[in-house]
């Protein structure tokens, strides 16, 4: 019994300091929104995983990969691009996934995002265990920030900065949201139950999972993007889709007897010259509107930070230093 003791506590002790190991190898690479799209080797992509939303382009990895990464960017002309390394890179992503780092602060958004690219991650071949083991944890601590921290904060996330808007203008009746995906799904679960809901977007059965799921009426696409017909009960359009192309053309917004249209997507879909005092407001409007952060607010936002120091400190500087073995033996996917 006592050399199975010693045995279990000896393989604890490795798995400690290889942990340990593996976050002083961490590296996270912000490209930024205005980067532009480089593409990585192959061989080199398949090293790291990389989240792109509207706000920034993030790649992460461990041992050289990252490194590699960087100088491939370099001898590109890409300079200048942030990356943070070891406790710095775990403390930043924490910092991404709770919205500290965006643009409207606390916004809960890019935990989604997060997650959603951490799971086609891993169901890719080149998915790395180890890269995952951190990833995972990065989830479960941004979580905990959110819920203790950050959770009245909800209310300024697109979704909530939406359902202000429309209370502003007093709108009453059916709501139009234009999308299927994740923000669409936010945007429908905070209206629910103050406006009927309609929804609309490309791909039919996502459409119809959609309206399913969160009570509505599925409206068929494409919607008449120039007259605006079959759109006279609709009292305000939520658009959460970007796009390269323009949809929404200035005759549509002539022909549409709405209140309010916000766009939310990135690019722009939308094409008219109103502004927030004909009801039309875009993203930046909002983002505008969500910085307006009150002294609570940013009691709040500080004590979270707090918390990400004390959960990052715990995570890194909590794993032994020492390593008793070859970073190649952890390399495995």
């Amino acid at each position: 019994m006592t050399l199975l003791h010693n045995n279990r506590s000896r393989l604890g002790q490795y798995e400690k300091q290889a942990e340990g190991r593996m976050y002083e190898t961490l590296t996270a690479i912000n490209l930024g929104p205005s980067t532009p799209a480089t593409e990585l080797p192959a061989h080199l992509k398949a090293q790291l995983f990389e989240m792109s939303t509207c706000q920034r382009r993030l790649l992460v990895g461990l041992g050289v990969w990252p490194g590699e990464a960087l100088a491939y960017f370099n001898d590109n002309g890409m300079h200048g691009l942030s990356a943070y390394h070891g406790i710095e890179a775990y403390r930043y992503l924490l910092e991404v996934i709770t919205g500290l780092k965006s643009r409207l602060l606390g916004e809960s958004e890019v935990a989604g995002q997060f997650k959603k690219a951490y799971d086609d991650y891993k169901s890719s071949p080149a998915f790395n265990a180890v890269c995952g083991n951190i990833l995972e944890k990065l989830m479960k601590d941004g979580k905990e920030i959110k819920t203790k921290h950050l959770q009245s904060i909800g209310q300024y996330s697109y979704a909530g900065l939406a359902k202000r808007v429309l209370q502003n203008h007093n709108v009453q009746g059916q709501v139009l949201i234009v999308g299927t995906g994740q923000l669409a799904y936010d945007t429908a679960k905070l209206l629910g139950k103050n406006w009927g809901l309609n929804f609309t977007g490309r791909n039919p059965e996502k459409l119809a999972t959609l309206a399913k799921d969160c009570g509505g009426s599925a409206v068929a696409w494409p919607l008449d993007f120039k007259q605006a017909t079959g759109l006279e009960h609709i009292a305000a359009i939520i658009n959460t889709v970007g796009a390269d192309e323009i949809l929404f053309v200035p005759s549509f917004f002539e022909n549409w007897s709405g209140n309010v249209f916000i766009d939310l997507g990135k690019p722009s879909i939308i094409k008219t010259s109103l502004g927030t005092e004909e009801g039309v407001y875009r993203l930046s409007d909002l983002l505008n509107l969500g910085q307006r952060f009150d002294e609570a607010k940013l009691v709040q936002v500080q004590k979270a930070h707090e918390a990400i120091e004390q959960l990052t400190q715990k995570r890194v500087l909590g794993s032994f230093a020492a390593f008793p073995f070859g970073w190649e033996e952890l390399q495995f996917a």
